[in-house]
């Protein structure tokens, strides 16, 4: 919060907003606005107001927007269920589900440093659980617009052959580029055609909580070309997966699975990952232990509560992403299977 209402300040006095920074001597950098200029546009207003009322405009705003994502995607479950012949998933099981998820290591980092990061993830999950299809790609676009990660997903668009999410998609991020252009156009130069704004303030990538695969290959003590080579390679299989497994769920109709596969691999193969860009995966897990608790609730209870225990976590975090990439989300099969034939039990 410090860093978007100092940069969004300068801004509004005329300076570049990717000037300003602040010192993180844990993390050996001075962390400075990294988002692209629509996204200066959009949380202009934290800079507009007191810096207690920036904290809770943003708290609000990113927590309306995590529970409506959250209901979309508790609705496909039960639709889906329903579909199936079975009954939905009771009130009381979604109540602690989504108890869980507000008290994870993730969220709770979100929430304690005032970031953009869930909301712009919410934004994602929206898009596929509660636009109408002729809509689908817009509010990804408008997400990518804020922060790029969720671009990943127009490669999947065009893989699964869904042409008018993708040209959604495009067509959002390509007129929140030209909004951020129009009224910053300095900023647009400095930010798309030099790499310093992101570079600089990218910090100890060995940290605990980079929970990316370069993360913890630089944990593991590998550098320079050994880990960059490493990385690569790793990135590259994972993407592949990503591409090849969130295909088979588009194909059996679960663009929620096939959403947050893509997401997780997002988070796999960027350079830094902290721990408040993992709304995703947690949503993942969630959904994962009411399919299957025995594989589910253990998975939630390590990106839940075990962050808070040992900072060796991304060790396990890491490898649980990697899982759900190659195997994607389980149970799906069997529930469009039923669905197929008709069959209730």
């Amino acid at each position: 919060m410090a860093i978007y209402r100092g940069a969004l300040t300068d801004m509004l006095h005329g300076n570049s907003v990717y000037t300003f920074s602040v010192p993180m001597p844990e993390l050996k950098t001075n962390m400075g606005f990294v988002y692209p200029p629509f996204a200066s546009l959009v949380m202009l207003p934290l800079a507009l107001v007191s810096h207690v009322a920036s904290k809770a405009l943003l708290a609000v705003v990113t927590t309306v927007l995590v529970v409506v994502a959250l209901v979309g995607c508790f609705s496909v479950v039960d639709a889906r269920r329903q579909a199936a012949g079975r009954k939905e998933v009771s009130l009381i099981i979604w109540v602690l589900v989504s108890i869980l998820i507000a008290i994870s290591i993730p969220t709770v980092a979100n929430m304690h440093l005032g970031q953009v990061s869930f909301a712009v993830a919410a934004l994602v999950l929206i898009d596929v659980t509660l636009l109408p299809p002729r809509w689908r790609g817009v509010l990804v676009g408008l997400a990518g617009a804020i922060k790029l990660t969720p671009m990943i997903l127009v490669p999947y668009y065009v893989v699964t052959r869904q042409w008018r999410a993708a040209l959604n998609a495009c067509g959002a991020f390509g007129f929140a580029a030209v909004i951020g252009a129009i009224f910053r156009w300095p900023d647009s130069v400095r930010y798309w055609l030099q790499r310093d704004v992101i570079g600089n303030s990218q910090g100890d990538l060995a940290h605990w909580d980079n929970w990316s695969i370069y993360g913890d290959l630089s944990r593991l003590g590998l550098n320079g070309s050994t880990l960059h080579i490493s990385w690569v390679i790793g990135s590259a299989i994972v993407l592949g997966f990503a591409a090849w497994r969130s295909s088979r769920h588009f194909l059996q109709g679960q663009e929620l699975e096939a959403t947050l596969i893509m997401g997780i691999s997002a988070g796999l193969v960027t350079v830094v990952t902290w721990t408040h860009h993992l709304l995703l995966p947690v949503v993942a897990c969630a959904l994962l232990a009411i399919r299957r608790p025995a594989i589910g609730i253990p998975a939630l209870v390590v990106v839940t509560v075990a962050g808070y225990l040992t900072f060796s976590i991304g060790f396990v975090v890491v490898p649980l992403m990697v899982a759900f990439v190659i195997f994607g989300m389980p149970g799906n099969l069997q529930e469009r299977r039923r669905v197929e034939s008709g069959d209730p039990s």
